[in-house]
């Protein structure tokens, strides 16, 4: 039995997730064990994949093709609609665990994924306490990036890759959303609008210096 860990970090665009995934795939991380949930609700993948205004069914499996040929790192990328949430682009290990599959359909079944992103991350070990928090982040418009690995050495050096990409301090900004009256993620809220997220963005200056450590390591089930 190997104890697996996750390391998970938070980053306050899809573009610096996108640079410490391909970071960690050059320093030899398996494409399968990175995750990715990106919100997407300012159209990132509409962006990148000018040729699209939206994803069918039949244009999933090249939206999938695209978009993971521009991470160039993760796999079973696909583009899911989370209740509370909205749009998010979500890749390796956590697509499965939101119930998604590589070229999901943007609206539509996926818009059933209720509460998905928490229940996923308390399965790769994150406490329940912590889970809102992450999931939160997300929806105010952050990526979140997480890396399965089975020994110390390796969650170290996932770490070290993961910092030099300015992580977000998800507890510290949790702490000032309950300030403002937040409590925990609400499946039943409304998204976002690409409005509301950049006067989220402008709360913070960039590349702020967390006070405290960004990059942190969870104990999931050993895997067999």
């Amino acid at each position: 039995m190997k104890n697996a860990q996750t390391v998970l970090a938070v980053y306050d665009s899809f573009e610096r997730a996108d640079r410490a995934i391909r970071a960690l795939v050059d320093d030899g991380f398996a494409r399968a064990d990175i995750g990715l949930a990106a919100n997407d609700a300012r159209g990132d993948y509409a962006r990148l994949n000018t040729t699209a205004e939206d994803v069918s069914g039949g244009e999933g499996g090249s939206f999938g093709a695209v978009i993971g040929g521009i991470t160039g790192a993760v796999v079973a990328l696909s583009a899911i609609v989370i209740p509370g949430i909205g749009p998010v682009i979500a890749a390796g290990p956590l697509v499965a665990l939101l119930g998604g599959a590589t070229g999901a359909v943007v609206g539509g079944a996926a818009g059933a994924v209720t509460g998905g992103v928490a229940a996923s991350l308390i399965h790769l070990g994150v406490p329940d306490t912590e889970a809102d928090s992450y999931v939160e982040s997300v929806r105010r418009g952050n990526a979140l990036v997480t890396v399965t690995v089975d020994n110390d050495e390796d969650a170290e050096t996932a770490t070290n890759v993961m910092r030099r990409y300015n992580p977000v301090d998800v507890k510290s900004r949790a702490t000032k959303w309950r300030e403002a009256g937040w409590n925990a993620f609400d499946s039943n809220a409304q998204p976002y609008t690409t409005d509301e997220l950049a006067r989220e963005r402008d709360l913070y200056p960039k590349d702020e210096l967390p006070e405290e450590e960004v990059v942190n390591r969870y104990y999931p089930t050993p895997r067999p």
